[in-house]
């Protein structure tokens, strides 16, 4: 049951994701498609497009895998790997090829999320049954700290980028 729901979560990741990364050329820039993907081009933007794919698709499976006392780990740690991966794979290829395109971001999607995925599984099988309240919990308190650091990001150059 788990591989099923780590492979669906994979293609749901990876097809809002993709999306999202291009929601200004499928609508006009408002609120909502700069919450989803800001035009703001700091480090945070770069390789946030994973992180709420993956919170929504813990809300879908909540339910079923709620269950796992490893569930909550198992989020973090692929929005932890994912971010990492895509970081790697973005400010890789910027460095190699001193540009930054679409298509590099569309593989660094991919790859990051089969990472974040894999990761993901592997702690849903070592965990055992337990309350599901907690797991609602904590995916809850993770959709609120990724909301107000979209909304009220920390004065940082990783948040809020170097100003020219």
């Amino acid at each position: 049951m788990y591989l099923f729901f780590v492979i669906t979560g994979l293609l749901f990741v990876i097809g809002f994701s993709i999306v999202s990364n291009f929601i200004y050329s499928i609508f006009s820039v408002n609120k909502v498609t700069n919450f989803l993907n800001s035009n703001d081009k700091t480090t945070f933007n770069n390789i946030n497009i994973c992180i709420l794919p993956n919170i929504i698709w813990s809300f879908i499976e909540l339910p079923l895998l709620g269950y796992n006392s490893y569930f909550i780990l198992g989020l973090i740690l692929n929005i932890f790997i994912n971010c990492s991966v895509m970081y790697i794979i973005v400010y890789g290829y910027s460095l190699i090829s001193n540009q930054n395109n679409e298509i590099s971001k569309i593989l660094a999607i991919i790859v990051a999320s089969i990472f974040g995925f894999t990761i993901n599984y592997i702690c849903l099988l070592a965990g055992h049954q337990w309350s599901i309240f907690f797991s609602i919990g904590g995916v809850l308190i993770i959709l609120i700290l990724y909301i107000i650091i979209k909304l009220f990001p920390p004065k940082s150059e990783f948040f809020r980028g170097i100003k020219e």
